[in-house]
């Protein structure tokens, strides 16, 4: 750990700042609903609060861990994800929420594996590009092995059934693939099977598809499918310019589900308003971006795909959960990264910054030694 150089204190700040505020959040959306079904209103910001201490433990801890370690042993971080993501879908031992078998139960906490193979395939493919180099741009021999695993980490959390997690998984994978070098023609090669297979996965179930287009006009069935997306304007119109004030929403009170998970921007919205809401995006933006530079001041290919990858994981993540909730896109029940009420998401969420910033500590470390370089060689 001898000069491992300084992290990004930028990122770590803001980083601390949306975890801290995800957890106002929660208490202000969810206490009603705490209230009414468990007689505490501090129910849900309780389990938030002790989440978020023990993310940034282990965030903090993985910043101390060097990128190589990643780079060494990334097969055998797939090979547990790939273990996992088979064990939960063991009858008995997955937990079944939400209407998926995607979870698995540790006693402390819910461990959800479609989390763990976001950040687990960023590593493995970031590491087959950095290694292939070249030979990577080969159909046969270096990009089939990739869309192989990612086809079978697809396969296995979509069988949960959790389309929307393996959906941004594929979005995930193919923005690693695409700065790292791949060919279009290659990714719109295998982008054909998987559209069909998506097609037929939505038409087999009839709630799907009507989820799928519900929001287009989600007055058509507002008592049913259209609910939550109905409540969720709501919220967003209550708030107008300035927001009714922290604490002061309406919808929060049983009207808008899941105020505290997939919708808790739309009591951000309802609380702050637009110009809360900008405030909240650029700060969100800008942490985001962060990240993006720390990833393209690194001079190993690795590391730099590892922190692009986080970033896309990150970006892809929130702009389905906020278009969802303002309609733009269709729901998919995706929470807000730092800031929905959740465990394993925010865990895992906590440890990719703290793999980022790692690198921010090697690439600080490398600067320091060629200025080192540089004074030795004036002196000589």
């Amino acid at each position: 750990m001898k000069n491992r150089g300084r992290p990004d204190f930028t990122l770590l700040l803001l980083a601390l700042i949306l975890v801290g505020f995800g957890i106002i959040m929660v208490y202000s959306s969810s206490s009603i609903h705490a209230l009414s079904k468990y007689n505490d209103d501090t129910y849900f910001v309780k389990g938030q609060i002790i989440r978020g201490l023990l993310g940034t433990f282990v965030m903090l801890i993985v910043m101390n861990i060097p990128y190589q370690f990643y780079k060494k042993y990334f097969l055998h971080i797939l090979a547990l994800t790939l273990l996992l993501l088979l064990v939960v879908l063991i009858p008995g031992i997955g937990v079944w929420r939400g209407g998926a078998r995607s979870w698995l139960n540790l006693g402390v906490i819910l461990v959800q594996p479609s989390e763990i193979a976001k950040i687990s395939l960023i590593i493995y493919l970031a590491a087959i590009i950095a290694k292939k180099k070249e030979r990577f741009l080969d159909f046969k021999t270096g990009f089939s092995p990739a869309i192989t695993v990612i086809a079978l980490f697809f396969l296995l959390i979509a069988i949960q059934p959790d389309f929307g997690s393996a959906a941004i998984l594929s979005i995930i994978a193919a923005s690693v693939l695409y700065v790292g070098g791949a060919r279009l023609k290659h990714l719109a090669i295998v982008s054909i099977p998987l559209l069909l297979f998506s097609t037929v996965y939505i038409l087999l179930a009839p709630y799907r598809l009507q989820r799928l287009l519900i929001f287009r006009d989600p007055w058509a069935d507002e008592m049913d499918a259209g609910y939550q997306l109905v409540h969720s304007f709501s919220a967003l119109a209550h708030g107008g310019m300035t927001g009714t004030g922290l604490g002061k929403s309406i919808e929060k009170y049983l009207y808008l589900p899941e105020a505290q998970t997939d919708f808790i921007f739309a009591i951000i919205g309802e609380e702050f308003g637009f110009i809360g809401v900008t405030l909240f995006l650029l700060t969100y933006v800008l942490f985001i971006w962060r990240i993006i530079i720390i990833s393209l001041r690194s001079e190993d290919t690795f590391s730099k795909l590892v922190g692009i990858g986080i970033a896309s994981m990150l970006f892809v993540q929130s702009f389905i959960n906020i278009g969802g909730v303002t309609g733009l896109i269709p729901l998919t029940g995706v929470t807000l990264p730092l800031i929905s009420y959740g465990g394993s998401s925010l865990i895992i969420t906590m440890v990719s910054i703290g793999i980022v910033l790692g690198i921010s500590r090697e690439i600080d470390k490398a600067k320091i030694q060629k200025i080192i370089a540089r004074q030795k060689f004036k002196k000589a």
